[in-house]
């Protein structure tokens, strides 16, 4: 399960790195519509999630007492549903300062090699004891990192919606 776990984590961290990439550096910190988020922020969001929750892989555990990866579907189909609208909690929202799409992008690539250590090496059975997620009780690490890569893979599909609307007012300005 590691190594199937470790390929779709790497796949959708590589199509993020792909949806950061496409957007011209000085359209990263621009707002595409009203209420918003930037490209920048959006990675920023995701990043700092990302990153809550390799800590919580490293920390405390106890033995898992049911299937691992049990809450998955759940998961998934949380995230995947791009019709509903989730409020992010204060401690994941991306500041306001302008972020340079290098620095992310670099950011983002120590992330990934830090994930795949963590997948590769740590028992992805055992259930996390250090943070309760509302209405899911604990994650094992498996939904954890399930948790990330759903996660990203909306913001991704987010990050994609906002490179069309800068990309359509390119080409209205051009015209």
């Amino acid at each position: 399960m590691s190594k199937e776990i470790l390929r779709e984590m790497t796949s959708t961290t590589d199509k993020l790195l792909q949806a950061i990439q496409s957007f011209p550096s000085e359209k990263f910190n621009t707002v595409p519509f009203a209420g918003s988020w930037t490209a920048a922020q959006v990675s920023d969001h995701i990043l700092k999630s990302v990153a809550g929750i390799l800590e919580l892989l490293y920390g405390d555990t106890k033995p898992t007492t049911r299937q691992p990866d049990e809450k998955v579907d759940a998961i998934k189909t949380m995230f995947l549903d791009f019709t509903t609208r989730m409020k992010s909690p204060d401690f994941v929202l991306p500041g306001n300062d302008s972020i340079e799409k290098e620095k992310m992008l670099i950011s983002w690539e120590d992330l990934k090699t830090k994930m795949t250590e963590a997948i590769s090496n740590l028992d992805l059975s055992a259930t996390s004891t250090v943070f309760e997620l509302p209405g899911f009780g604990e994650f094992t690490r498996t939904e954890w990192i399930s948790f990330a890569i759903y996660h990203t893979q909306r913001h991704t599909h987010q990050l994609k919606k906002i490179h069309e609307v800068i990309t359509k007012e390119k080409e209205i300005l051009a015209s």
